[in-house]
């Protein structure tokens, strides 16, 4: 663990190479997956706030590379460079944006919108981390994926076949690669 929910929160990291998945636990013990960040995220953003404590757990998937820095010097490089400034706030209205959106899939969309939906979401990013003419593979299992979509693993995998048979996706061990975006995000807008 990077940090775990209910610690105090004195850091933010950068993460400069690996995967984290942020997850929340709840009362019952079962964890809900939240997020899952690659190479330029910015994580443990709770240590800013007053008296803070982690709202969520920051799980390493394999090896990772982070940038630390307490929580005052954030606070100081912030208000020191408002460029700074303006890039954490649309990062953190890009993340409310996303939940927004998962919130409305969930409520109003198939298991196959939202499973094309999190697919296409997960490779525009891992496209971010390296560059737009690189073949992009989303490294994920099929349970994370879903916990992200909010359906059982079985019809996941299910849902993951039927894709791959109409060539849509590439599955191989824990990755998956997007083989015709249009026909996915035709799907996930159905």
């Amino acid at each position: 663990h990077l940090y775990r929910q209910g610690e105090a929160a004195e850091h933010v990291f950068v993460l400069v190479d690996g995967t984290v998945k942020a997850t929340s636990t709840h009362s019952r013990g079962f964890d809900t997956l939240l997020k899952i960040h690659g190479p330029g995220s910015l994580l443990g953003l709770s240590a800013l706030r007053p008296n803070a404590v982690r709202d969520a757990n920051g799980i390493a998937i394999g090896d990772i590379n982070t940038v630390s820095f307490s929580a005052s010097q954030f606070l100081r490089i912030l208000e020191e460079d408002g460029a700074l400034g303006l890039l954490l706030i649309r990062v953190l209205l890009k993340r409310q944006q996303q939940l927004h959106g998962r919130i409305r899939n969930i409520l109003g969309n198939s298991v196959e919108q939202r499973l094309a939906d999190v697919l296409l979401q997960l490779s525009a990013e891992a496209a971010i981390n390296v560059g737009a003419d690189a073949v992009v593979e989303i490294s994920i299992t099929h349970e994370d994926l879903s916990s992200l979509v909010i359906s059982r693993r079985q019809y996941i995998t299910q849902i993951l076949g039927d894709f791959s048979s109409r060539n849509l996706i590439e599955i191989s061990r824990k990755r998956i690669r997007i083989t015709d975006p249009k026909k996915l995000q035709q799907i996930a807008d159905a």
